[in-house]
């Protein structure tokens, strides 16, 4: 039960019971988010695979056109991102925290029973809806529970980024399972579930929901902050006129690019190659159509095993670098696997004495490229902190960019893909990094500029 303003107001910033409150609900908010991203990435995946059985059983569906469903999830994520964002400034952060796998169980009910391309455009936008509500907010509680605490603010901004990977591994492994022992129709108290595994998948929604609702609570009811009626609407709009002034600041439009193209590599790989890795087949391609689901979701999880424990390394080292040096590091990462994925597309077959070097050269570089997520959002953290009352506007930010970048990429992936299969999305993918080094090395020499004017360090500011 939440402490009522008179009772919280008793408690000082530094008292061991706050503390021991702000700790528990940054506990559930992490271990909650974790969850959702596990539901999340598990409905995504098995999105793919249900694709495939609706193409080879139900009618032609063209890899375009699984393109676009799968896109439309961008649609609310941005918009909502904004709106959501900001409302969580003004009503508080738990309630849409706890919004975010409401939507998402719903989104994972509605596919199991459908097929309707329609219908699942509609679970997509949900789906969005899940994650423009949860994470703007989230990332502003983060932010709002760890003020004035900058050593705990970045081991749980650390940690959250992990729930983003660890999610994203437990997840492939989750949706190969389950879509290998829950695919076939069922009927269950008179209802017809044409895929089970996605009835199943909402269990998971929930688990993420009665954290959230157990463990979180509001960082004004914890700390007795009253807010007057007018506070929260002078907040809003101050918010979304900070928008406006960010978006225009030169440190911004020199990042944005960078960013949207990283993400569009990111969502090109992770919305297509499930698809051309376990159905596509090619002569000339090893790879494609190579993987049962399960065998995919295995080497998936791994590899965001590897992208996870890169996180945790940099953590240990982002301190030493400027955030510029070290997303432009880790495009290297970026480059070394497209260039040893692209030997494992081509060799002669498992016996080829290439295999285990480049299958282990592209772990290396998804440990090395692992460093630009936590560099981004730290670097988008600096120019912001000067904003206090608009973190969730602010916040918001993160998803938007990353959700613009997504749309990006899983639709010019998809003709990629339908031109040349995994090769053609490794063509992409080098002219998207090519696009961030150079954007990223302008927005350096903007650093250096000022750092040669004022003599200290470079903060990005709006």
């Amino acid at each position: 039960m939440s402490l009522s303003i008179t009772d919280s107001r008793s408690l000082s910033a530094d008292s061991p019971l706050l503390r021991k409150r702000l700790l528990v609900s940054l506990a559930a908010v992490i271990a909650g988010t974790l969850l959702l991203r596990v539901a999340a990435q598990t409905m995504s995946q098995m999105l793919q695979f249900y694709f495939v059985t609706i193409n080879r059983d139900y009618f032609p569906l063209a890899i375009t056109t699984s393109g676009f469903i799968t896109a439309s999830f961008f649609v609310t994520e941005l918009l909502g991102s904004f709106v959501l964002g900001a409302l969580s400034d003004r009503y508080g952060r738990r309630l849409f925290i706890i919004l975010g796998p409401l939507f998402g169980a719903v989104a994972v009910q509605i596919t199991s029973v459908t097929v309707a391309i329609w219908l699942l455009v509609v679970t997509r936008l949900l789906e969005g809806l899940s994650t423009a509500s949860a994470i703007p907010s989230t990332l502003g509680f983060i932010s709002e529970a760890t003020r004035g605490r900058p050593v705990l603010r970045a081991r749980i901004v650390g940690l959250f980024e992990i729930t983003f990977v660890g999610g994203m591994a437990i997840g492939a492994k989750a949706g190969g399972w389950l879509w290998d022992h829950f695919h076939t129709p069922v009927t269950v108290a008179g209802l017809r579930l044409i895929s089970p595994a996605f009835s199943i998948n909402g269990l998971m929604y929930l688990a993420s929901l009665v954290v959230f609702a157990w463990g979180v609570k509001d960082i004004v009811s914890l700390r007795g902050e009253a807010v007057s009626e007018t506070a929260p609407a002078t907040r809003t709009r101050s918010g979304l006129e900070h928008y406006s002034r960010l978006l225009r600041s030169g440190g911004v439009w020199l990042f944005v690019p960078a960013w949207l193209a990283v993400n569009s590599i990111i969502g090109m790989w992770l919305n297509h190659s499930v698809r051309l890795l376990t159905e596509t087949r090619s002569s000339s391609q090893l790879l494609m159509g190579s993987y049962s689901p399960d065998q995919f979701g295995n080497r998936f999880a791994a590899l965001f095993a590897v992208f996870g424990c890169g996180i945790l390394g940099w953590s240990l080292v982002m301190g030493r670098y400027r955030k510029t040096s070290a997303m432009l590091l880790s495009l290297c990462g970026v480059v070394v696997s497209l260039g040893a994925i692209f030997g494992l597309n081509h060799f002669r077959g498992l016996s080829d004495s290439a295999f285990h070097p480049l299958t282990t050269l592209t772990a290396f570089g998804v440990l090395v490229m692992s460093g630009f997520t936590p560099a981004a959002l730290t670097y988008l953290a600096d120019m912001t902190e000067s904003h206090s009352k608009d973190r969730g506007s602010i916040m918001g930010l993160y998803s938007v960019f990353l959700g613009v970048g997504q749309v990006i990429g899983t639709i010019t992936g998809g003709f990629a893909a339908k031109w040349n299969g995994i090769d053609g999305m490794i063509l992409l993918s080098l002219l998207y990094c090519a696009i961030t080094v150079v954007t990223l090395s302008a927005l350096r020499r903007q650093e250096e500029r000022i750092e040669s004017r004022t003599g200290g360090l470079a903060t990005p500011r709006p």
